[in-house]
């Protein structure tokens, strides 16, 4: 099975899928144009979509309002389902009120319809490094294996999907993510991270061991985190060598299972990231 059709039903055209996520209020990260990657990504709610302008609540970052002119020009990112995407757009109005219901007035800002909105990738958003840290997060990560059972149909054979095995790791009956009960394939120290995406150093790994859109498995835990250790499934977005047997692998988190979990996963994983980027800011 190649990626495409492996990726194909979480993947929608992206407008239909920005009109979803607006309509289930996911949230929208945007960065004036000219500082993507420079500068964080403020975070706010989509509201609604009416009269060509996409509403949001007014956006923060690392805790605080963030405040874009009339006519700014942005970059904006979202993520649907198990992909990321991303279009450019023009705040329209900077400050209005919207009330949500009889007693709840949010502020929000306006930004231009998009017409056009493509899947994003991951080294275009904003990382918070860590590779300064005192205490460096350390990974496991496993590489995905094909499962062993296979079916024969019209003389090709086809993957059984769904397989969830201790020995293959998967997503058991809660929706909980779990890795293989084997070794890790390798370990190493997170180098940086968005809530879409961890960079790592990878150790005694071959350049031709983990390959582009290769998936697998990291598990980490957070300096100070009492909740016990995130699993994610990734999938392999940059491979590059940073010396002898040590890889730098760009993964993109993907979302499998109970999508609540996942969720508070990433949260977990952004509440320390921001609190990397204020002691940054300080």
């Amino acid at each position: 099975m190649d990626q495409a059709q492996r990726n194909a039903p979480d993947v929608l055209p992206g407008l239909e899928a920005l009109a979803e996520a607006c309509a289930r209020n996911a949230p929208l990260e945007i960065v004036q144009a000219d500082l993507v990657g420079v500068e964080p990504f403020a975070r706010g709610r989509m509201l609604e979509i009416e009269s060509g302008a996409l509403m949001i609540e007014q956006v923060q970052v690392i805790g605080k309002n963030s405040r874009f002119s009339k006519e700014s020009r942005i970059k904006a990112y979202f993520r649907f389902h198990r992909t990321l995407y991303e279009f450019r757009s023009v705040v329209l109005t900077a400050a209005k009120a919207i009330r949500l219901n009889r007693s709840w007035v949010v502020p929000a800002i306006d930004l231009q319809f998009p017409t056009e909105v493509e899947i994003g990738q991951r080294r275009n958003v904003y990382r918070v490094s860590l590779a300064v840290l005192e205490r460096p997060v350390r990974v496991e990560v496993w590489h995905e294996r094909p499962p062993r059972d296979f079916l024969l149909q019209s003389g090709v054979p086809r993957v059984i999907e769904g397989v969830a095995t201790p020995e293959r790791g998967g997503i058991d009956e809660q929706g909980e993510v779990f890795p293989p009960t084997r070794q890790p394939d390798w370990t190493g120290t997170m180098i940086d991270a968005s809530d879409v995406g961890i960079g790592v150093n990878l150790e005694s790994c071959r350049s031709s061991e983990l390959k582009i859109f290769d998936r697998g498995w990291i598990r980490f835990e957070l300096p100070d985190d009492a909740a016990g250790s995130i699993v994610f499934e990734f999938e392999t977005r940059q491979v590059r060598p940073v010396r002898e047997r040590v890889q730098r692998i760009g993964m993109m988190i993907l979302e499998h299972g109970d999508r609540w979990k996942h969720g508070a996963k990433v949260r977990r994983l952004w509440r320390f990231l921001t609190e990397c980027q204020r002691r940054i800011c300080r």
